[in-house]
C-alpha cells in the first residue's frame, strides 16, 4: 500500500528482535500491520526476522532516552497505532528481598519500569496522531497477587523483576487513567511463563508465539479486555 494510506496500521515494539517481541512482530505482519522493531542489537534482530516483510528495525536502548526519542521522530507527521512495550530485563531466579543485589536491583527498575516510562513518553506524539491508538505493556503474572505458581505472594525468588513488574503494573493504570479521555487505550499483559531460554521449557514454559498471542490481545481483538487492567489470553489478573 502507498505511504500515506490511512489503511495502514503502525505498530512498534520494543524488545522485537527476539522472544516474545519477535514472535509478536511476526503476528503482527502477519495481521498486515507495518512494524518497527525497536532492539539494542539490530544485527543480530536482522537474522531472526530476516524471512519477515513489512519490518523495519531501529536501535533503541530503553536506558537512553535519546536513541528512543531517535526512534520516534520517524514517525513525525504520520500517526503510530500501536505501541508494544515489551522489552525488559530479568532477575535471577534465586534473588530474594533478602538477599538480592540491589545494584541488580536498581537496573532491573531502570529497564522494566523508567524504560517503559521513557517509551511512553518518547511515542506519545505519535500516538495522539492517530484516531484510536493503543499502548500495550508487557507486564508479569510474578508482580501481580494472583500468578498462583511464580505471583508475589506465591514465590519469593526473582524479587527485582517480580516488584519492578508490580511497579510497571501502577503505571499501566496510571497512564490509562490520564490517556483515556484522549482516546489512547492502555493495556498491562501477561504472556504467562514463556520459553524465553532452552532451560525453561523443562518448567513448563510455552513457545513465543503463544505468549505473543497473550501480548497482542487488546490489538488482535479490540473490545475483548478493559484499558487499566492486567490480562493473560484476555483473562484479568488481579495485579
Amino acid at each position: 500500500m502507498p505511504e500515506g494510506d490511512e489503511n495502514i496500521r503502525t505498530a512498534v515494539v520494543t524488545g522485537g528482535g527476539r522472544g516474545i517481541g519477535a514472535a509478536a512482530v511476526r503476528r503482527l505482519v502477519r495481521a498486515g500491520w507495518t512494524v518497527t522493531a525497536v532492539v539494542r542489537d539490530p544485527a543480530r534482530a536482522s537474522e531472526v526476522l530476516a524471512d519477515v516483510e513489512g519490518v523495519t528495525i531501529m536501535r533503541g536502548d530503553l536506558h537512553d532516552a535519546g536513541e528512543l526519542e531517535e526512534v520516534a521522530r520517524t514517525f513525525d507527521g504520520r500517526a503510530l497505532d500501536l505501541l508494544v512495550a515489551n522489552a525488559a530485563r530479568f532477575a535471577p531466579w534465586d534473588q530474594t528481598a533478602s538477599t538480592a543485589d540491589l545494584e541488580d536491583v536498581l537496573d532491573s527498575f531502570e529497564v522494566n519500569v523508567l524504560g517503559t516510562w521513557r517509551t511512553l513518553q518518547a511515542f506519545l506524539p505519535a500516538l495522539r496522531r492517530a484516531k484510536d491508538a493503543q499502548v500495550i505493556v508487557v507486564g508479569s503474572g510474578a508482580g501481580s497477587h494472583s500468578d498462583p505458581r511464580f505471583g508475589i505472594t506465591s514465590s519469593p525468588g526473582a524479587a527485582g523483576y517480580a516488584v519492578s513488574k508490580a511497579a510497571v503494573h501502577a503505571l499501566v493504570r496510571k497512564a490509562a487513567t490520564e490517556l483515556a479521555p484522549e482516546g489512547i487505550e492502555v493495556y498491562g499483559v501477561d504472556p504467562g511463563l514463556t520459553a524465553t531460554s532452552p532451560d525453561m521449557e523443562q518448567m513448563g514454559a510455552r513457545p513465543p508465539a503463544v505468549g505473543a498471542e497473550s501480548v497482542l490481545w487488546p490489538a488482535l481483538l479490540p473490545g475483548s479486555v478493559d484499558p487499566g487492567t492486567l490480562t493473560r489470553d484476555g483473562r484479568e489478573l488481579g495485579w
